[in-house]
């Protein structure tokens, strides 16, 4: 990257900041010195479960989130190697509701951390409750400096709050979308955040609270599909595809949902209320999914070919891991509606069920192919390759090996 872009970037902000920094201006006392009141766009961090990731924060919080509250021209200069030996004895300064801040300079291309980068290292070290109160923070700090996350990092970040039993931490930005910036645009980032919210359930043994818990968030997701803060972007000339599906219209969304609210009249007291909702889920999900297609066939081709739409189903082991507990949904809500409808239900059943053993019969190869680079790895007294096989692990949760 060019150092004229290096430092578009950093220079980059939101009408927030300009007018904090016009109020900066407003208090100067000397030349870099300036004084600004706490408001609701300062970001602070809360202390963590460790050093590592206090300090991580901090940094983030210091070379990325505060220099961009800096007037535009003392940002440049912040930037400016002909302003490097001046700040060294004369900071930028900024007090900040009683907190001192000095600047000085700082190189655009060595001394900036990495946005994407210092993100998701502060998220894999994550463990606990607390250390999770940052990421809303977190996630507003960097879109008010103008930093712009990609699709697959925010969808990275999704699997490892799930991973480590905080997916509501997602879904809680992803209300917050106007702070936060976290959208639930794609369908990997909201089928990925519904697959947690099953699992979640599952995990706790389908006990009644849990379950309708985790039905009350996969409503919220899908409410939110249907919010403008959340659709997605188009360039000005891309019209939809024809066939293509809303989210919150696609049978995979909605059999989470049908998953979900079967297995609590499955299992719980089937109210009146519960019944409705399995049935009315039920008839949806079989007006939407035409008999015969598969779930990898409800919407265009083309779409699964594009890696910002679909194609993340490409992948066997991805696509065992969304489909597993759609299929247990299927199985359970056939036990619940009347005979029609459980047959119609069936059919799709039966299709995704075979579409699914298709795909666990790839990873089967996979795993035989892995386990010989493996074996062949320690032989030769070097690390084994990596292997997840998530999928299968998932299914096996289900129905067992």
């Amino acid at each position: 990257m060019s150092r004229k872009s290096v430092l578009s970037a950093v220079c980059a902000s939101n009408g927030a900041f300009e007018a904090t920094a016009r109020r900066i201006v407003g208090h100067q006392h000397r030349s870099f010195t300036s004084t600004v009141q706490r408001n609701a766009n300062i970001i602070y961090f809360t202390p963590t479960s460790s050093p590592a990731l206090d300090s991580l924060l901090n940094d983030i919080r210091t070379k990325i989130i505060l220099p961009a509250y800096l007037p535009m021209a003392q940002r440049k200069k912040l930037y400016s190697r002909d302003w490097q030996k001046k700040l060294q004895s004369d900071p930028i300064t900024i007090e900040i509701d009683g907190e001192v801040t000095k600047f000085r300079y700082q190189n655009p291309h060595t001394d900036i951390p990495s946005a994407r980068k210092s993100l998701v290292a502060a998220i894999s070290q994550f463990e606990t409750a607390e250390d999770f109160a940052n990421l809303k923070p977190l996630l507003e700090g960097l879109g008010n400096a103008g930093r712009k996350i990609n699709p697959s990092t925010y969808a990275k970040i999704l699997r490892t709050a799930g991973n480590k039993g905080h997916i509501y931490d997602i879904i809680d930005c992803a209300r917050s979308v106007r702070r936060t910036g976290y959208k639930f645009d794609s369908s990997e980032k909201v089928n990925e955040v519904l697959h947690f919210v099953q699992m979640k359930a599952l995990d706790a043994e389908w006990d009644e609270a849990e379950t309708t818990k985790a039905l009350r968030w996969a409503d919220m997701v899908v409410e939110m599909l249907q919010e403008e803060a959340h659709q997605p972007r188009r360039p000005k000339n891309e019209a939809p595809i024809p066939g293509e599906l809303p989210l919150h219209r696609d049978p995979m969304v909605l059999a989470a949902q049908l998953h979900l609210a079967a297995v609590i009249a499955a299992q719980h007291e089937a109210t009146e209320e519960i019944l409705d909702r399995v049935n009315k889920l039920s008839r949806d999900i079989v007006s939407l999914w035409p008999e015969g297609k598969k779930l990898k066939e409800l919407h265009p081709a083309e779409l699964y070919a594009d890696v910002y739409k679909m194609r993340f189903l490409a992948t066997p082991n991805t696509f065992v891991t969304i489909a597993s507990p759609l299929l247990h949904g299927l199985d359970t809500a056939i036990k619940v509606v009347g005979p029609e409808l459980a047959d119609q239900l069936r059919t799709r059943r039966d299709t995704l069920a075979a579409e699914i053993e298709e795909a666990r019969e790839v990873l089967t190869v996979l795993r035989k192919e892995r386990e010989v680079l493996a074996a062949k790895a320690k032989e030769a007294g070097e690390t084994p390759p990596l292997v997840d096989f998530r999928g299968e692990l998932v299914y096996q949760k289900f129905y067992g090996a």
